[in-house]
């Protein structure tokens, strides 16, 4: 099992080096637009570089965020160009075979962490749930349960998946 945070890093090494928590994502103004569209154009060949000879075929590769997360949350990676442009490039990227969405009320997510205001939280979780639901193989876990449950409804979603694709290899 390979885990990535949100993508490779082939291009520019070096932003991949920590840079501390988070506290205020949207504090940060965007990008121009000709910034914006050639970093997620480089995001793009990145990530069908490391899908074609860099991930594992046989593995399991977990990613926290995925480049999707930018038409939920444009203001946090400072997308300054067009929402066209993004959409365009999130439709030719590497799809997952399996999309999970850890959701739980607002009110608890914000509980959780408050990186932004209780209306973004509340805008941002309807936001992905639609994105979510409108994927072809998706789950949806109720991540306000007990972690032992959480945890046991990610791996059923993920082997019934990974049970999917060996069925149709096999």
């Amino acid at each position: 099992m390979t885990m990535r945070h949100l993508k490779p890093r082939i291009a520019f090494p070096q932003r991949g080096e920590a840079r501390g928590i988070v506290v205020d994502p949207h504090g940060t103004p965007p990008r121009s637009a000709l910034v914006s569209v050639a970093k997620i154009f480089i995001w793009l060949m990145e990530e069908w570089y490391a899908t074609l000879f860099q991930d594992k075929k046989t593995d399991l590769l977990i990613c926290d965020r995925y480049y999707h997360d930018l038409l939920i949350d444009s203001r946090r990676y400072r997308y300054g160009g067009p929402q066209w442009m993004a959409r365009l490039i999130g439709s030719l990227m590497p799809q997952p075979r399996l999309w999970l969405l850890l959701d739980a009320p607002a009110e608890v997510l914000q509980m959780r962490k408050q990186e932004v205001t209780p209306e973004e939280t509340a805008r941002q979780r309807q936001a992905y749930l639609s994105f979510v639901q409108q994927q072809r193989n998706h789950a949806v876990i109720d991540a306000s349960q007990a972690l032992t449950k959480v945890v046991a409804d990610t791996e059923k979603a993920i082997s019934a998946t990974l049970r999917e694709i060996e069925g149709k290899c096999g």
